[in-house]
């Protein structure tokens, strides 16, 4: 490590690491991960010093590598305890990878922070990009003629670059009353530089819980896309439809395309706060615009005539779709016009089975939601009379009422527009934007007191 200053003015880190690897081949177990921090605070100049408006104003950039290891015994095969009668020891379902690299991840980084009118204004903006390479992927299905079923490996380039910033400001201040609000905002964006060769589409079968969607990437497309079975469509892009049924037709089921991006256009974040004397009321709000959200929820219950907007389908009569039919005709100029009526209600022990659709009929583009994450009421004790009443026992008391996740305002149709699939623990991208059967989060209202000694 080396460090420069130069008065006040510039700082300068220098930063270098050698890891030895416990899991990785011994011919291959060192890696130097460096890193380079470095800020120059403007403000210091004598120009700006003593600047009315401007109080402080911190430039800052870094360049630095860190390297991810992988998971125990991924590289030689090793042994475990057998659960099948008899006992002893045999291989997991696991097999090693002698080839295995660590993942590498570069990131770049510029930014900003300053302050005005002293601490009356707060700001920084943070511009960043990192480059992710030899991720490791673990348990892919392997073929069978290893003598394992799934496997890991290194695979792949990924591009991640955005930004991030936030200001916050007391609108009003004097003695007894401040005003205080604060704005955030991050927009990221990604792309998939590279995939072994032959492979066109990998996904993470964890998010496969709508039919016919999952979690999918592609090179040069986002990191955070959406790959469906698409709809069958001629030359001119008109829908194709069945001859037998009279449904529209959809891709071959080993046909998966990339169909739209979860990433939304900005996340933003609000909170504010009002004091007066002892009193407080803080609110914090999060949100999104421009998401996409799969509503597998209202999928399942259109099917089986459970949703109010399923309704009208339920009790209604017939539909003819709007496509062509599938025959000789259907990539000419003049393909055959679909005029099969089929009735809504596809059958079922009590009638209410619903055609529901395909895959993309159910993801919603556009989605933008802004919710109350938390409403909080505090009252502060005054200090002193707090002090002499209990002679100095307690140095600070205050009574609170807070509600959580109050309303939430949103153009999305579903019932959980913050919807995951899955649980964090789930690595990647995840599950968000897909809602399947989560439940939001319940209203709460919570009291309490602190008490400091």
């Amino acid at each position: 490590s080396l460090e420069l200053h130069y008065k006040d003015m510039l700082f300068l880190t220098i930063r270098a690491r050698n890891d030895w690897s416990s899991t990785l081949p011994v011919e291959n177990n060192s890696y130097f991960y460096p890193a380079v921090e470095l800020s120059w605070i403007a403000s210091d100049l004598s120009i700006l010093k003593n600047n009315p408006v401007l109080s402080y104003l911190k430039f800052k950039g870094a360049i630095a590598q860190v390297g991810k290891d992988a998971t125990p015994y991924s590289i030689y095969p090793a042994l475990q305890a057998s659960e099948y009668y008899g006992g002893g020891y045999r291989y997991g379902w696991t097999g090693p990878n002698s080839a295995l690299k660590p993942e590498i991840q570069t990131q770049y980084e510029v930014g900003f922070e300053a302050r005005l009118w002293g601490t009356r204004v707060n700001t920084d903006f943070t511009f960043y990009k990192t480059r992710c390479d030899d991720q490791i992927v673990n348990g892919f299905r392997a073929s069978y003629a290893t003598g394992f079923v799934l496997n890991n490996r290194n695979m792949g380039r990924f591009d991640n670059w955005g930004w991030e910033a936030h200001i916050d400001a007391d609108v009003l201040k004097n003695k007894n009353f401040t005003w205080n609000i604060g704005v955030n905002a991050s927009r990221s964006y990604s792309k998939v530089v590279s995939l072994p060769d032959g492979i066109t589409e990998y996904y993470d079968a964890y998010t496969w819980v709508v039919d016919g969607i999952r979690n999918g990437i592609a090179p040069g497309n986002s990191i955070t896309t959406l790959t469906v079975i698409p709809k069958k469509r001629n030359k001119d892009g008109k829908l194709i439809i069945s001859r037998t049924t009279g449904l529209p037709i959809s891709e071959a089921a080993d046909v998966w395309k990339v169909y739209c991006d979860r990433e939304p256009k900005l996340r933003f974040g609000i909170s504010t706060m009002l004091r007066y004397k002892q009193f407080q009321l803080s609110a914090l709000f999060d949100g999104r615009l421009g998401a996409t959200v799969i509503n597998g929820t209202g999928r399942w219950m259109w099917q089986r005539g459970m949703s109010e907007s399923s309704v009208a389908w339920r009790e209604g009569g017939s539909i003819i779709f709007d496509g062509i039919l599938d025959d000789e005709f259907v990539d000419t100029d003049n393909p055959t016009k679909n005029t099969i009526i089929v009735p809504l209600r596809l059958g079922g022990t009590d009638g209410t089975v619903i055609y529901p659709g395909m895959a993309e009929d159910w993801i919603e583009r556009n989605v933008h939601y802004v919710r109350l994450q938390e409403l909080r009421f505090t009252y502060k004790v005054h200090r002193q009379w707090l002090q002499k009443v209990t002679k100095g026992t307690l140095t600070d008391a205050s009574i609170f009422v807070a509600g959580n996740d109050l309303v939430v305002f949103t153009n999305y149709t579903g019932l959980d527009v913050v919807g995951n699939s899955n649980s964090a623990a789930l690595g990647g991208t995840g599950g968000f934007g897909i809602d399947n059967f989560s439940i939001p989060s319940p209203r709460g209202i919570t009291f309490g007191l602190t008490l400091t000694f």
